[in-house]
């Protein structure tokens, strides 16, 4: 279930990564590193926090998937 779990946290991130990207184009490609002002430092502290939980997701999912397989080798105890 763990695994299935981190799976569909990983499309639902694609998912939003996909949207991200059509309004980035669509706004013009605003360029968030450089610009100043009260939004933009929050849209680069989202940004930064975003790509994180990328890392963050697939590790949990080798983490679940490696738990998985090491359960499943390990044999059963009565």
């Amino acid at each position: 279930m763990t695994l299935f779990l981190s799976a569909l946290a990983l499309l639902c991130w694609v998912v939003m990564f996909l949207a991200g990207t059509d309004v980035w184009h669509d706004v013009g490609r605003p360029d968030f590193r450089n610009l100043q002002g009260p939004p933009y430092e929050d849209l680069r502290a989202f940004a930064f926090a975003f790509y994180a939980l990328l890392f963050v997701l697939v590790a949990h999912a080798f983490l679940s998937a490696t738990h998985l397989v090491m359960h499943r080798r390990s044999p059963v105890r009565e």
